[in-house]
């Protein structure tokens, strides 16, 4: 049924045309979504209407209040949800202000304070970090404001007939208000992006909403394609608005978005579906949409698989905005017959391009011109280059901008830049910015002036501009003062002069995005034959000079995306000897690590990370492709950092392989080496053992006092809440690491992040110690330490680096930890129980033949053979065994996020495979393997069960989930949220091992799977599939006897969350 369409000629306002909807029982569909089976729903405007005074009559019963009230939405609901909450508060005559939720508490509460906004709509179960943030920062400001923070409403309470509305269907009108509503009132609030400091908020009149639906882009695009997928646009954004409001609401339009996902569960609250490229293209397919609204980075993907890009053929219009698209992949699409059409826009001003192009233009394959609609007044102002500015001058009969900042009349000055068609006068194409944002291809922008600023500061330095528009990393062309004498070409002066001036660089990084850091290869610098171009009065114009270095900038992305520049930066080893590959090392080493590296002592001790190792073996293989040794670069591991974790190793291992060693056996050791290793270790730390422990009384019957490490991490954070809470619990000493920030804002985020209770940390109880296990005396004063030996009860040591491409070496300085901590209960004058959370690693050698893992000690360390995390847990259960204790070792499966919140770390490796997978469009299946995953509230009940009970617990407990569920049934939960299919888990590791050769840093932040490929690949193998008795368990502790299997609800939770802390999207 076609939809009726309402006046926009001013003689409505917005309230009003909700109202027009239900009056004229309008049946066409304003919202269509489709279910994973292809079935459509249709909302009509009838029932949307409805929908929005259901949800007036809960924000605002019976319109009471003033009008005019400001109400600021930070939700993550689908865009049904969403768009109707819009128009519920319009009909109640409340101002809604949607904000994005990637905004900081600082900038939210900007936003409030500059609208005088004292409500907030939420959805706390998927955003409680941020609306606890919003709250702790509300307690610190000097002048008290007031914030009431609700709940938005659910899917049934506002569609309790969802899909099928009838007239005769119970329904209760919204009373109207006494005056009609004056169209040059705020209608709603939008924001802008905050790319130069705090987003500003935006008034958008009910005139000028009504303006920007009357524009040529919004009834060309319907009537070209008048069902368009819309859902992947982010609801708060100012082209949601457009897309999902106006497009449908004002213009009668239908909005193809994504199903609501509480549709089964209508009174619950669910996230919604997480938009990617993959699952935003199916969805455009099911709903029968014959049009797309995108933004350019998933274009870019679609356009990289033939059978998206077919698909796109047969639509009416695939429509972009929010960034420049590459035209090499417009170029594409548009010869391969896509109707690609570019949308200019912002929140300002609308959308004023037109949208239908002319058959000359198409067959001449100027996609990316732009034509202005006749309603608009542009004002072309020319910078003297060839470029114009674009100003929008206010025409109050059929565009009022909504912001007027021009000081000679009323209009906007858009600062956009735009270059004339060079025969068609009234064609425009979009090249850049006055202020010089970079916007990147992924639509992140980069604002340059501060950075190049502090690089300014640089004496050394005489211009830089930085680069990256439609690339996805930042560069910089540096220009050096004429007092260095540097020739670019030159290798060697390019390093030094890269060293000298990294400082100022990193300077500039500190205050930067992360997606905008600049990393020493990406350091361009210009050739003394051609500087910088400078007008008369010396400043730096950017574009001709950027245009002088063009070929010099492809080529540097060339080369990085290739990995051919690594190891440019140090002049490469004068030979492949151990004598010179360690200083060469040391000082590569040393560079990336931004500190001096000593050559015996473990890397990842000093400070060594991931990326760091990432980039050290990039100029291995770099240095090594410049050399005479070529055929070695192609056996350096993604892992050689891990295998060989100290320059004097890395360095023998390398000199091995340029020696025609095998890469296997300079890279790994036998089962007898490695559990040699382990024996050695067991006996370094086991000395002194034939001395019976100090103990002369029995452990106090009294409330007990626990030494806890490790606090601020998942596991740690539930069992210090539970002790906390335990009224058997006299004392709780919370021992952690010194860190950048004080403990006790460390833990208390750690609460907030797993939605723990912050109050309990003002307990009496709490006592916070700040040392070092590795030091004998735990880095505490004399008077501490001998406060613990004489007071503690109860040891549980939690604190342990989690990293399974580590060798045991490694570890060693946390198995010494583990030593010094029972010399400490060793020498109480009272029994200590010491309870240690071991890991399943430590049987990842077992036999599986042999059937279940058993709840007893091992002695032979072949159990425990394979990486060096599980080797240093099994090490350190058996010097616990042989200290005469009264201990339990505690080998903890998988933790899963918390029941209650979905809490989850993002640098455990289940979330690693999640956000790999969205990269890789698909989820690993394994129809044979189980899951046995603990949720974090069993693991924590199980330990302080063990800690407090009367009786003496086992020395060694089993904590996997006693009742496990397929692996692909959790699998295709997360899978289906995000709309990404399964595929064989052997071939989804082939794609991750298919990436390795040419990963670039974009590629190891997407797909952090790269980095745990050896791990993957043993539970590829079958490695990671022992089966775990837990009898013990069960009798130990109710939490694990009564455990529910986990659930659909459990990995949607996961998924929340992750999506909440922008680990996923």
């Amino acid at each position: 049924m076609s939809s009726i369409l309402p006046p926009l000629d001013c003689t409505l306002s917005l309230d009003e045309i909700i109202d027009f909807h239900i009056s004229c029982n309008n049946r066409g569909a304003a919202f269509s979504f489709a279910d994973a089976q292809g079935s459509i729903t249709d909302i009509s405007h009838f029932e949307f209407a409805r929908a929005a005074h259901r949800v007036a009559h809960i924000l605002r019963p019976q319109r009471l209040g003033p009008e005019g009230q400001v109400l600021a939405i930070i939700a993550l609901t689908d865009s049904l949800i969403y768009q109707t909450l819009v128009a519920g508060c319009i009909k109640a005559g409340i101002v809604p202000f949607p904000i994005s939720n990637r905004n900081s508490s600082a900038a939210v509460l900007h936003l409030l304070d500059t609208t005088k906004s004292h409500r907030l709509l939420v959805t706390k179960a998927s955003l409680g970090p941020l609306t606890d943030a919003i709250s702790a920062d509300l307690a610190t400001l000097s002048v008290p404001y007031d914030l009431s923070v609700e709940e938005i409403p659910l899917l049934g309470q506002i569609y309790p007939y969802l899909g099928h509305e009838k007239l005769s269907h119970e329904f209760v009108p919204y009373p109207s208000p006494t005056t009609r509503t004056p169209l040059d009132t705020v209608a709603m609030y939008l924001h802008s992006s905050g790319s130069t400091g705090f987003p500003k908020s935006i008034p958008e009149t009910h005139r000028t909403l009504l303006h920007y639906a009357a524009m040529d882009a919004i009834f060309e695009s319907r009537e070209l394609a008048p069902r368009q997928a819309v859902g992947a646009l982010p609801s708060f954004h100012a082209l949601a608005m457009v897309e999902q409001f106006i497009f449908p609401v004002l213009a009668g339009g239908t909005a193809c978005i994504y199903p609501p996902t509480s549709l089964s569960t209508p009174m619950e609250y669910r996230i919604p579906i997480v938009p990617t490229a993959e699952n935003a293209i199916d969805n455009a397919r099911r709903a029968n949409a014959n049009g797309i609204v995108a933004v350019p980075a998933m274009i870019l993907e679609w356009a990289a698989a033939e059978e998206h890009v077919e698909y796109l053929k047969t639509l009416k219009l695939l429509t972009y905005s929010g960034g420049p698209l590459s035209e090499r992949v417009g170029d594409k699409l548009v010869r391969e017959g896509v109707n690609l059409v570019p949308m200019y826009g912002a929140t300002e001003f609308g959308a004023p391009s037109i949208v239908k192009r002319h058959q000359e233009e198409i067959d001449a394959g100027e996609w990316a011109w732009l034509r202005f609609s006749d309603r608009v007044h542009v004002r072309w102002m020319p910078q003297g280059d060839g470029t114009f500015e674009c100003q929008f001058l206010t025409t109050p009969e059929t565009h009022q901008v909504a912001i007027e900042n021009l000081p000679d009349t009323k209009g906007y000055s858009t600062k956009d830049l735009f270059e004339r068609h060079p025969t068609k006068p009234d064609l425009f194409k979009i090249v850049g910015r006055l202020d010089d944002v970079l916007i990147m291809a992924n639509g992140e922008k980069t604002v340059p002036g501060p950075m190049e600023d502090v690089m300014m500061s640089s004496p050394y330095i005489r211009g830089a501009i930085m680069f990256g528009r439609e690339r996805n990393q930042i560069g910089v062309l540096i220009e050096p003062n004429p007092q260095q004498k540097v020739d670019p070409s030159d290798e060697k002066q390019l390093a030094e002069f890269r060293n000298l001036i990294w400082p100022v660089i990193q300077e500039a990084n500190e205050n930067a995005p992360s997606f905008a850091r600049i990393y020493k290869e990406m350091i361009l610098l210009t050739q003394p034959s051609k500087p910088m171009v400078r007008a008369p009065k010396g400043t730096v114009i950017k574009k001709a000079t950027l245009a002088l270095y063009n070929a010099e900038i492809d080529a540097l992305y060339n080369t990085i995306e290739a990995s051919n520049s690594a190891g440019s930066d140090v002049e490469p080893p004068s030979s492949w000897t151990q004598k010179d590959l360690e200083p060469w090392l040391m000082k590569h080493a040393s560079q990336l690590a931004e500190h001096p590296i000593r050559v015996g002592d473990d890397l990842f001790d000093q400070g060594f990370d991931s990326l760091n190792a990432t980039f050290l073996r990039h100029r291995i293989v770099g240095a090594l492709k410049t050399s005479d040794h070529k055929g070695v670069a192609t056996k350096i591991s993604q892992n050689i950092a891990y295998s060989h974790p100290s320059i004097q190793d890395l360095a023998s291992a390398i000199v091995r392989l340029v020696r025609g060693g095998d890469a296997a056996s300079s890279e790994s050791d036998s089962i007898d080496d490695h559990k040699a290793a382990v024996e050695a270790m067991i006996s370094k730390y086991s000395e002194g053992f034939d001395v019976a422990p100090s103990a002369t009384t029995p452990r106090s019957s009294d409330a007990a006092v626990v030494l806890l490490t490790g606090t601020t991490g998942a596991l740690g954070s539930h069992v210090l809440a539970m002790l906390l809470d335990s009224a058997a619990v006299q004392r709780v000493y919370a021992f952690n690491r010194r860190g950048r920030t004080p403990i006790f804002e460390r833990q208390h985020d750690a609460f907030v992040d797993r939605g723990l209770d912050t109050s309990l940390l003002s307990s009496g109880k709490l006592v916070y110690l700040e040392g070092d296990t590795a030091k004998s005396d735990l880095s505490l004063p004399a008077d501490l330490w001998t406060e613990l030996r004489e007071t503690v009860t109860v040891i549980i040591h939690n604190a342990w680096m989690l990293d399974f491409n580590k060798k045991l070496s490694s570890f060693e300085s946390h198995i010494k930890g583990t030593r010094n901590l029972i010399d400490l209960a060793r020498s109480s004058p009272h029994a200590i129980r010491f309870l240690f959370t071991s890991s399943i690693a430590s049987a990842q050698g077992w036999d599986q033949s042999l059937g279940l893992f058993p709840e007893e000690l091992q002695l032979d360390a072949s159990v425990a053979v394979g990486n060096g995390y599980g080797e240093g847990k099994y090490a350190s259960e058996r010097i616990l065994a042989a200290s005469g204790l009264e201990a339990t070792s505690f080998r903890i499966g998988q933790v899963s996020g918390a029941t209650s919140s979905g809490a989850w770390s993002t640098t455990d490796w289940v979330p690693a495979i999640v956000k790999s997978s969205l990269a890789l469009g698909a989820f690993p299946s394994d129809p044979a393997s189980l899951v046995a995953w603990l949720p974090a509230e069993a693991v924590s009940g199980a330990i302080v069960d063990a800690a407090l009970t009367t009786t003496t617990p086992p020395f060694a407990i089993n904590l996997v989930h006693p009742r496990p569920i397929p692996w692909d049934l959790v699998m295709s939960s997360m899978a289906d949220s995000v709309k990404v299919p399964l595929k064989p888990f052997a071939e989804w590791v082939q794609d991750i091992r298919d990436r390795l050769p040419n990963a670039t840093v974009e590629d190891l932040e997407n797909i952090p799977g790269l980095k745990l490929l050896d791990f993957l690949a043993a539970a590829e193998a079958g490695r990671a599939n022992t089966e775990f008795s837990t009898t013990k368990a069960q009798e130990l502790s109710n939490s694990m006897k009564l455990l529910e299997p986990l659930n659909v609800n459990d990995a949607r939770r996961w998924m929340g969350y992750w999506q909440g802390k922008n680990f996923i999207q």
